[in-house]
Parts: C-alpha cells; structure tokens; sequence
C-alpha cells in the first residue's frame, strides 16, 4: 500500500514538472471569419444585399438638357434627371460649346427639392437603371456621379453616388464616395429591421485597422495594402428620417477588412483579413 502511494506521488511530481507547451495564440482574439466561401467579391456582395420586398419605379427617368445666357458671354447649362435636375455654370464660355458636357472652370450643383449638392469640376450626372425605389415607408433616388474624359489626375478615380432619401414629407441626401471603385452602389436590409442600409466602401486601411490586423495575424505585420486593392466596408442606415452608421445593439460598428487577389478586379477572389458584422 505505502510503495502504491509513493508511486502515485511520483508520477504527480513528474506531471507537475513538465513544463507547459506554449500557445502563440493564447492570449490572441481571434474572432471567427465569415463569409469565407464566396469565390469573388462580386458574389459574396451579391449574396449580401439581396434583399426581397424592394420595388423599383417602372419607368425610367427622362433627361433633358436647356442653356441660357447668364450675361458677361456666360452661359449655364440645366440638365433635368426626372425630379433631380443639375446645373453647370461655365466661366469660360469663348472656348467653350454651350452643348459641351466638359470643362475644367465649372460650377456643378445638384439640387432635388430644396436639397443641393455642390460637385467637384468636371462631374457628370447619370441615370442608371433601377435608381429610383420604395422600401417599406422610405423612397430613394440615386444618381451616378462621373469625372469628364478630359479629367485627369488621382480624383478622376473617384466615383460618387448622391443619395436622396425620402420619408414623409422628409428629405435626406446622402453623398456615397466611392474610389478605386469596384462594388457601385450596394444595399440592402442587412440587420432585417425593415430599414434600408447602404454599403460604404473605403480603400486602403488606416493605421488602427492595421494595428488590429497585425495584432490578429502574426503574418500580417508587413501586409501590403495598396488603395486599389484593400478595402474596408462598413454600412450607413436609413432610419427614421437620418441617415446613421449600422452597428451591433451596443453600438459597435459593422465593418469587413478584405484584401483583392488582383488589384481592381472582384471577379478574382479576395481575402478576408477581419470582420464583425450583422449574424
């Protein structure tokens, strides 16, 4: 009996006395990534914004273009987009065509009822297709803002989205920036609150997103992550009239940091280097 128990005191000492394996990631969060099985960031957007019960107007909005003389040799150009109409006012109207949607010396404003937008220089209005809808109470129009083909320089890669967001007899508008950009203008009722939620699409990561990368992945210490190839996505929401950014119940921020396999193309499938966002 006493040789039984000092054989178990034995093998207790020698247990206590390894020492214990070290687990790099022990004391690293390491949230679980989602998403991960969409092949291409076209798809996993696609599968993220479908949403049912969006109703979109059955004809597409008329556009038209007038000029008039504003005296001093200038003339102002009035482009109607169904209920939105722009102007551009030019400066320089000796070396210009009053029919010529391009100039480097303009003014351009967007105005929808009592709402105005000033635009950049050499900012062109569209209609694309399906940009006017209803979702539950609210209604939206959308335009697509593009730079001129003479447009040159860094901001000529931008593309903007003015949102008009109607609720009553409330208006809201809500300019959606997009550069480098490679998703348009996604949304969707994502958190299914009956509200509708934007997409908005940010290149390149600060230097808190990359603290928490680095922090999460060992290997991401020297990630390379160029504007036209890492994105952060968060959402904005409409809600009761104003526009709000989409968190969790204890207002933490909805938000995915993804990486492009191939710089400005989502057909080639990207990396999901962080995530938090709606179960």
């Amino acid at each position: 009996m006493v040789k039984l128990f000092f054989l178990f005191f034995l093998i207790f000492l020698t247990a206590c006395g390894r020492p214990k394996q070290q687990n790099p990631t022990a004391n690293l969060f390491v949230p679980e990534l989602v998403f991960t099985s969409h092949k291409s960031l076209e798809k996993f957007l696609d599968s993220l914004v479908e949403t049912p019960g969006i109703t979109y107007a059955k004809t597409e909005p008329q556009c038209s273009a007038d000029t008039f003389p504003l005296g001093n040799n200038n003339f102002r150009i009035v482009k109607t987009l169904g209920s939105i109409v722009q102007s551009y006012h030019y400066f320089d109207w000796e070396k210009r065509s009053p029919f010529e949607n391009t100039a480097d010396s303009c003014n351009s404003v967007l105005q929808f009822g009592s709402h105005k937008w000033t635009g950049h220089c050499q900012l062109h209005m569209e209609c694309p297709q399906k940009a006017e809808f209803t979702f539950h109470q609210s209604k939206f129009i959308y335009r697509l803002g593009v730079h001129m083909n003479n447009c040159s320089g860094r901001m000529c890669r931008v593309i903007y989205y003015p949102v008009f967001a109607i609720n009553g007899q409330d208006t809201s508008l809500q300019v959606f920036t997009n550069a480098e950009d490679v998703t348009g203008l996604r949304y969707g009722d994502f958190n299914q609150d009956k509200c509708l939620d934007f997409l908005v699409v940010g290149n390149g990561f600060s230097r808190e997103d990359l603290k928490k990368l680095t922090h999460r992945w060992e290997m991401q210490a020297g990630l390379d992550c160029s504007d036209d190839q890492c994105y952060k996505i968060t959402a904005l929401t409409f809600k009761n009239g104003k526009w709000t950014a989409l968190k969790d119940r204890n207002g933490k921020l909805f938000y995915f940091l993804l990486r492009l396999n191939k710089a400005l193309n989502p057909d080639a499938g990207f990396e999901l280097l962080d995530a938090y966002w709606v179960e």
